[in-house]
């Protein structure tokens, strides 16, 4: 028979470790705010479900372990409602983890701000001031994505040519197409783009300069994800670009002659070769960047307005996330 005894075990001393050397020193460990939770159980279940046979004794065993699970998720969530005090972190939470999911949700807003200034810089020198491109986004449900297979309806912006997304909402399987679910990808917003008129002397060397920073950036936090956060294997930006560039080809050769969108792969494919040189240059030199350096390269893009724009979308969706999966606990 298997020996549970539903306590830390093992578990306690390297937990007690941990917050020794973290910097939340009032935190104590003890019986009343410590949970302990089989899993045993829930593998029943799968296997239940799977017409496994169960002799008595080891169907009690099981709904010992349910009982005792059941118990401590209602201890757990009297703890939280009566005893838990909120512990505030004076500069925000620092990790290798949260840099990391900080800078996937970046990766797109990062992409799409320097395609759209590269088309305000097309705009530039083609003397087009009163047409260049502003964005503007919508946060999405939870479950949107965007398929790869389906074919998407173009739109004209001024010069350019759009392929509109048409978000696509999984439920086990896409309720809209019946492609495979590996040609679906999640996506936090959709954008939409209009015209305005933007005056100012030096505005093509400011929209360079802003090119040229994300450039330098964006390498960097691809190093980190790859080298420190061990989160990726291949880089996600040089992916994204080039899936841009896969793109913008496609417009090219469905809505012809468009000659704006040409121009504009052609900047792509420069600004990739660009990106590659940094990037290149990391590799090299194996040169690694601490977590102060790596918020303050997030909170830098994050003050860009075209990043910020987009951001607010992703943060609000994750806010409607939020909110669909709470579960309100009534007070006895």
């Amino acid at each position: 028979a298997r020996t549970t005894f539903y306590t830390p075990g093992n578990t306690a001393p390297l937990l007690k470790s941990m917050l020794a050397s973290s910097s939340m020193n009032d935190i104590s460990f003890k019986k009343e705010n410590t949970f302990c939770f089989d899993s045993e159980s829930f593998r029943y279940l799968v296997a239940l479900k799977n017409e496994f046979p169960f002799t008595n004794e080891e169907k009690h065993e099981y709904e010992m372990s349910w009982s005792t699970s059941v118990k401590e998720s209602n201890r757990l969530i009297d703890y939280i409602n009566k005893e838990l005090i909120v512990y505030h972190i004076d500069k925000g939470w620092q990790s290798i983890k949260h840099a990391q999911f900080e800078i996937s949700y970046m990766i797109r807003p990062i992409l799409e701000t320097i395609r759209n200034t590269l088309r305000n810089i097309i705009l530039c020198k083609n003397s087009i001031p009163n047409q260049f491109i502003e964005l503007n986004s919508k946060p999405l449900h939870s479950t949107a994505t965007r398929c790869h297979s389906c074919k998407s309806d173009f739109q004209q912006v001024g010069k350019f040519e759009f392929l509109s997304i048409y978000p696509h909402e999984i439920q086990n399987d896409c309720i809209m197409c019946l492609c495979t679910l590996d040609q679906h990808v999640p996506i936090d917003y959709t954008l939409d783009y209009k015209c305005s008129t933007i005056t100012s002397s030096d505005l093509h060397n400011r929209m360079s300069d802003t090119l040229n920073r994300l450039c330098v950036m964006s390498a960097k936090l691809a190093h980190f994800l790859i080298h420190t956060a061990c989160s990726a294997k291949d880089d996600p930006f040089l992916k994204g670009l080039k899936e841009m560039i896969v793109e913008e080809t496609y417009i090219c050769e469905i809505q012809k002659p468009n000659d704006f969108n040409m121009q504009l792969v052609k900047e792509l494919s420069k600004f990739e070769s660009q990106y590659e040189q940094p990037m290149n240059k990391l590799k090299s030199t194996q040169e690694n960047f601490d977590l102060p350096a790596i918020y303050k390269l997030i909170e830098i893009i994050n003050n860009y307005p075209t990043v910020h724009e987009q951001m607010t979308a992703v943060k609000k969706r994750q806010r409607m996330m939020i909110e669909d999966h709470e579960y309100e606990v009534q007070k006895i």
